[in-house]
């Protein structure tokens, strides 16, 4: 993957731990693209991350992770403002004098001036040591607003001497659902005070979605929407044959391993809802993951002996209603699973997903997949950018919905597929990677430039 005498791209993401996961994914599909573009991928990741991925070179340079639990947006648990020490400021008296007695009782290496200091030291040993060149690019591809007060912390020890330009892609949203939170405020005031203090350098904040770009506005921070890259489908899925989907049943892909905001609490009442007049009638079959452990509490309990037998006859249900995957798939194998898709369904939660993106929800678009996702959110979203409910797939504000929908799927399946492969194409020429990188300002390099006229 490496492209000689190119400048580098460093990409910086403390999350990256193992392989397999989005942060991995995102972090090789910005590695791709910066290649197209002419620069030579270098990725920092957390110590614990031993090895190289297919081609690209990695650091493990931070001792610390999952720098977004003490961010003031909903995926964290803080609610004061924090300067670059960590140390609560503003807010109310009740409120810093808390997080200050709170504060120290915390594991050592997770306080808050802890974090920040280990976050900013592995920032500042890729700077220093990889001694990075004015033509280097620096891209922090999982940002947050307590993982900005480090940047800052390790831009102003870097002093101005020789200026950096960062770019920082965040993901995560400020507030559910339409109401600006009182912490979605601390966190604007947070990020501009943060941002004041960087001296010549330069940080350019990058937002996954246009809801999530509108939400930092409302807030008083500045950040371009981008598109998030998905990965180029090579087209080896299954090709439908429409009569011969009728005698057989359509697949439907639960994919990723569920968490809270994923649905991880609807799914036992949707398999119930299901199982009788979609499973067991062979109009349907469902595909999912589910943890290694604890994944009972996801299950019906007249269910659990078929999920059982099915994982232990390595995933598969004899009788063709189940496929279950248990724990993290490997990129080859994760890919194998979407490709088996011909129905993706969304458990996710509207109020989470109202500015926040799904990776997974654009891997099923740019395959052709009709989808079901809820309604008021990014995900359904997508589906007013095809033609509105119907066109690729349909929308629900309940689950209790989703039997009837299904209904619908399979009645309508040929046009709904015909439509979904469509619109993959304009899927994939906005999702790819040099496009996000384009779109955040990085220019294609002179050598890259010519080969692509």
């Amino acid at each position: 993957m490496t492209v000689s005498n190119a400048p580098r791209l460093w990409l910086i993401d403390d999350n990256v731990v193992g392989t397999g996961g989005h942060f991995l994914e995102l972090a090789s599909l910005l590695a791709g693209g910066a290649v197209d573009l002419g620069y030579e991928p270098r990725l920092a990741v957390h110590q614990a991350f031993k090895e190289q991925h297919v081609n690209l070179i990695c650091e493990p340079v931070f001792s610390i992770h999952r720098m977004r639990r003490w961010s003031l947006g909903v995926d964290g648990a803080s609610s004061v403002k924090r300067n670059t020490n960590g140390k609560p400021i503003g807010s109310t008296l009740l409120k810093r004098t808390w997080h200050q007695l709170r504060d120290p009782f915390s594991r050592r290496n997770v306080r808050p001036e802890n974090m920040l200091k280990a976050w900013a030291d592995g920032f500042l040993q890729v700077v220093r040591q990889k001694k990075l060149q004015s033509d280097d690019r620096i891209v922090v591809n999982t940002g947050d607003d307590f993982q900005l007060l480090a940047l800052v912390g390790a831009l102003r020890e870097l002093g101005s001497e020789n200026p950096l330009t960062v770019h920082v892609i965040l993901h995560f949203a400020l507030y559910e659902a339409d109401k600006v939170s009182c912490q979605a405020k601390l966190y604007g005031e947070q990020v501009n005070a943060a941002l004041s203090m960087i001296g010549k350098h330069t940080v350019h904040l990058h937002a996954t979605t246009e809801p999530l770009a509108r939400q930092l506005g409302e807030v008083g921070v500045s950040a371009s929407p981008i598109p998030y890259p998905v990965r180029a489908w090579n087209g080896n899925g299954k090709q439908h044959d429409v009569l011969k989907l009728q005698q057989q049943p359509l697949n439907i892909v639960l994919a990723g391993l569920p968490r809270a905001e994923k649905g991880r609490g609807q799914m036992k009442a949707m398999l119930s809802e299901i199982w009788n007049s979609h499973l067991q009638t062979g109009n349907f079959r469902m595909a999912m993951q589910v943890p290694k452990k604890r994944w009972q509490r996801m299950v019906p309990l007249h269910l659990r002996s078929v999920f059982k037998a099915a994982i232990e006859n390595e995933g598969r249900d004899p009788e063709n209603r189940l496929e279950v995957q248990s724990g993290n798939l490997d990129a080859e194998s994760y890919n194998c699973f979407l490709d088996s898709a011909d129905v993706g369904l969304f458990l996710y939660n509207p109020q989470r997903y109202v500015a926040r993106c799904s990776g997974v929800l654009l891997e099923m678009l740019i395959r052709g997949v009709p989808v079901i996702v809820p309604k008021g959110c990014w995900l359904s979203e997508q589906l007013d950018l095809a033609g509105g409910d119907g066109s690729i797939g349909y929308s629900y504000t309940s689950t209790e919905q989703i039997p009837a929908l299904l209904h619908q799927v399979r009645r309508d399946f040929s046009d709904l597929n015909k439509r979904a492969e469509l619109h993959a194409e304009r899927t994939l020429r906005l999702h790819n990677a040099s496009n996000t990188l384009i779109t955040m300002g990085i220019p294609a390099q002179a050598a890259a430039a010519s080969r692509a006229s």
